[in-house]
């Protein structure tokens, strides 16, 4: 976990989800096509933080084109909490804040994350980024 990040369990092994969701953070995952392939679910939809919609597809497409751009710092984790639906479904809640590069000002998201037990392996099925209003 990165300084500065909190936790809440109430899941078995909630360091592997917080492991997998912010693997989806990095540049060397998010480039590439095979990783992310791995971790999304054939059925995953996206209400992103802009109001689009994403299917696996589409984000895998969207994700290859962004490692062509210059990388933004890693955004910050906070309130993370994993909490157990059923014995192979697992929600996920947090909030990201992403550091001003210049261009950009700073932002905070708050994201959830449907992850589902698929033929032995964890897979996100669902995620949702809300802007939070500047205060």
């Amino acid at each position: 976990m990165s300084s500065g990040a909190t936790m809440s369990v109430d899941v078995p092994n909630a360091k592997l989800f917080y492991s997998l969701e912010t693997s989806l953070h990095r540049p060397e995952v998010r480039s590439s096509p095979a990783l992310v392939a791995n971790l999304l679910a054939d059925e995953f939809i996206e209400f992103g933080r802009s109001g689009r919609v994403y299917n696996k597809q589409i984000t895998i497409e969207a994700l290859q084109d962004e490692s062509s751009s210059p990388i933004d710092p890693l955004p910050q984790v906070a309130d993370f909490l994993a909490s157990l639906l059923s014995s192979n479904v697992v929600l996920v809640t947090y909030k990201s804040t992403r550091a001003s590069n210049g261009s950009q000002k700073s932002h905070a998201t708050l994201r959830s994350s449907i992850w589902k037990m698929e033929a032995g392996q964890w897979q996100m099925i669902f995620h949702q980024g809300t802007p939070v209003p500047e205060e």
